[in-house]
């Protein structure tokens, strides 16, 4: 469907924040996204708001859609669509990937899109019905998502964002003005939000006593480079045990693998909550992988270098060190 098609179905075109500057067709996503046996792929690893809304929007679409979480390149590119991996963005063949160095989406508040952007700028309409309707969505949720995941800091000098809070989820389970709003029905939606809040709870449960273990595990790592570089033998919650701690106070990298086949270099941020770090990685490896990284390091088997400069991936524990060590020699700017 294109913009000009809105009108053929009687819907109103897309909000213009949803196309920023120019007039953008939609790709053909919502009919890939229909056919039978059709597989959707996206990163392994640690998953993230974009990604898993991203997926939630295509099996709205489509409840049968196969999601596949790899790094593979051959099952990348055998995959119908592909989203937040990949390094490419093309709607014309379903690649929805922001975190190539080249990437310039945004919308006109400056708000930039997530791969949970992208997908539902080009799927908005048909779940939802009506151009205006997807475009509240994206107001309500989908760019707080964005926001946070492609490291734009909220605050008043921001363009209005809306970032749904905890409460606003379980509001929104009552029921609509246009259904059932029985009693029966109020206690079957409450049922449904009970079963959210108590997944919630225990997920933040889990969080804090997380939290105050690893504390312990983290006092465990080793401290390298006078105190600039800390190493870590698992992967685990670091930077409120770092961040509380005078014992770090000169600390700039983290190295921990982030699975059997990859370690992260991450930089450690300037302070809690921040997207700012108290030193970014070479400014030479944003945005590059494999190969390409690789000739920048010098150094052979690099993964990624993610281009907001925050965090690095090697295949090996020994290559990461050397990454890590090489950053710290390097100018930051």
């Amino acid at each position: 469907m294109t913009v000009g098609a809105c009108y053929r179905y009687g819907l109103p075109p897309f909000p213009a924040s949803l196309y920023p500057n120019r007039e953008i067709p939609v790709s053909h996503l919502h009919a890939v996204a229909l056919r039978p046996g059709v597989v959707a792929a996206t990163h392994s690893g640690s998953f993230h708001a974009d990604d898993v809304f991203a997926a939630a929007a295509l099996r709205l679409a489509n409840p049968s859609v196969v999601i596949r979480r790899t790094r593979e390149p051959e099952l990348l590119d055998r995959a119908d669509i592909v989203f937040d991996v990949g390094r490419v963005f093309d709607p014309a063949a379903c690649r929805f990937d922001h975190h190539q160095l080249e990437y310039r989406e945004a919308r006109d508040n400056g708000i930039p899109f997530s791969s949970f952007g992208l997908i539902w700028r080009e799927l908005g309409v048909e779940l939802c019905g009506s151009a205006a309707a997807a475009g509240r969505v994206d107001h309500w949720l989908v760019q707080g998502v964005d926001a946070i995941d492609c490291g734009v800091t909220l605050g008043k000098e921001t363009s209005p964002v809306s970032v749904m809070s905890i409460s606003t989820v379980i509001g929104g389970f009552n029921p609509g003005w246009r259904e059932d709003a029985s009693a029966a029905a109020r206690d079957q939606a409450f049922e449904r939000a009970l079963g959210m809040a108590q997944a919630v709870l225990l997920n933040a449960i889990r969080g804090a006593q997380d939290l105050e273990a690893a504390r312990a595990a983290v006092a465990q790592g080793t401290l390298l480079e006078e105190g600039r570089l800390l190493l870590l033998e698992r992967e685990l919650p670091w930077q409120d045990a770092v961040l509380g701690s005078s014992k770090y106070a000169g600390l700039l990298y983290v190295v921990y693998p982030d699975s059997p086949t990859k370690w992260h270099v991450h930089t450690v941020p300037d302070h809690a909550g921040s997207f700012g770090n108290r030193k970014a990685l070479p400014a030479a490896w944003a945005g590059l992988d494999g190969e390409k990284l690789d000739a920048a390091t010098g150094i052979e088997g690099g993964v990624f270098c993610h281009r907001g400069r925050f965090v690095a991936g090697h295949r090996s524990r020994e290559g990461a060190l050397r990454m890590a060590r090489l950053a710290l020699l390097a100018d930051s700017q």
